[in-house]
């Protein structure tokens, strides 16, 4: 018998460019027609199947007719919800929907999940394996949910699989929202997701913990380091676990360029990134651009890069400057040893030609990162009309 494990395939608007959000449903696409083909027995998805918990309709509709093509195939599907697939303030999941329209199986549906002195939870028996997982959770969760955890395991079948949504201590501590230990025990296979990057082989307990990755990139951040995406097929007997595959899928030619800055004008350095471009059919280009420059870094016209980037093919573009700096550098170094740092936002803010109502509301954003997001909306809501009514 074998299955699929995969995880964060955030179906939905992760880019502000639809080429790549096609790119996106497509790996979906073709880990769904792997399955039909090869006639797996079940998908355990470990969350984030949406990239939102309010995903748009074209989105909803595209994983409807995947979602029926598995259940005509046969083809079960275990899910537990991401992080991203429950909205802000909310309990329930859009994965609750497919769940009760039979296209899934929510694993912390009302019938697999209470909650009280203790969270109790069961599972599904599904071709001799117990299947059972925890959603992803955005804060508390060790307190809430793992320090409570109570598991009815059913021990008479062939493999035991755990999903989760989170990242564990053992990825590094900086990452972490979740401590290795606090993971239950007593299973074979630990279904994990929310970490982006490929990550298996994690001994844990008697089992061992796999993390698939995103399907497809996210963020540039992954387009340059993880050169594979894909999804794990693993076959098991009543000996257990025999092999754990990790399936590749195919996603667009990447083309990855550093330019270094230092001792050039800032257009020197836009001539030097446009020879780069190189006539193509669709690939994604990352341009890093780093060091340090004679004149200013705006004089870097990224809109006329990624226009004739544009016109030569590229599907995408992504321009890093997070580490290029220029002779305004020094100044705002200087300005952070002798300023209020509110001062220097304000300045900042100003500089890059914002009024003051987008000022307000950028400067009480950062204020209040960590406060209650309703309460910023209203007051967000409250700058920005009181600023209206003056001009008005």
């Amino acid at each position: 018998m074998k299955f699929i494990h995969v995880g964060d395939t955030h179906i939905g608007q992760v880019y502000k460019n639809d080429t790549r959000n096609n790119d996106i449903k497509e790996a979906f696409t073709q880990m769904i027609n792997y399955a039909v083909a090869e006639k797996i027995d079940f998908i355990v998805h470990s969350g984030d199947l949406f990239d939102s918990g309010n995903p748009p309709l074209d989105s909803l509709l595209f994983v409807t007719d995947e979602l029926n093509r598995l259940k005509t195939a046969g083809i079960s599907l275990f899910v537990i919800p991401g992080s991203h697939d429950v909205g802000i303030g909310e309990e329930e999941s859009i994965i609750e929907l497919f769940h009760r329209n039979k296209l899934l199986i929510n694993l912390n549906s009302k019938k697999y999940i209470k909650f009280g002195e203790n969270v109790n939870l069961k599972g599904e028996v599904y071709k001799n394996a117990f299947i059972c997982g925890i959603k992803g959770k955005r804060s508390k969760v060790e307190d809430e949910i793992f320090k409570k955890l109570k598991i009815e395991i059913d021990n008479s079948v062939f493999i035991k699989i755990f999903a989760f949504h989170h990242t564990i201590s053992y990825l590094g501590e900086k990452f972490k929202d979740l401590e290795t230990e606090s993971l239950p025990k007593g299973f074979d296979y630990y279904a994990a997701g929310h970490w982006h990057g490929h990550k298996e082989d994690i001994k844990y307990d008697k089992g061992i913990i796999q993390y698939p990755g995103s399907l497809e990139y996210c963020d540039e951040k992954e387009i340059v380091d993880n050169p594979n995406r894909g999804f794990f097929v693993v076959a098991y007997d009543k000996n257990g676990i025999i092999s754990i595959e990790y399936k590749i899928i195919k996603t667009r030619n990447k083309q990855i360029f550093t330019i270094n800055a230092n001792n050039k004008k800032a257009i020197d350095l836009e001539t030097e990134a446009i020879s780069k471009l190189k006539k193509n059919d669709g690939d994604i280009l990352v341009l890093k651009l780093e060091g340090k420059l004679e004149d200013k870094a705006s004089g870097v016209n990224i809109i006329k890069i990624k226009k004739i980037g544009y016109e030569l093919g590229y599907s995408y573009i992504s321009i890093n400057k997070s580490k290029l700096n220029d002779k305004d550098t020094d100044a705002l170094e200087e300005d952070i040893k002798t300023k209020e740092l509110s001062t220097i936002e304000y300045e900042f803010l100003k500089k890059k030609g914002y009024d003051e109502k987008e000022i307000k509301i950028a400067r009480y954003l950062i204020d209040s990162l960590q406060e209650n997001t309703e309460d910023i909306k209203k007051e967000i809501e409250r700058i920005f009309y009181s600023y209206d009514n003056i001009k008005n």
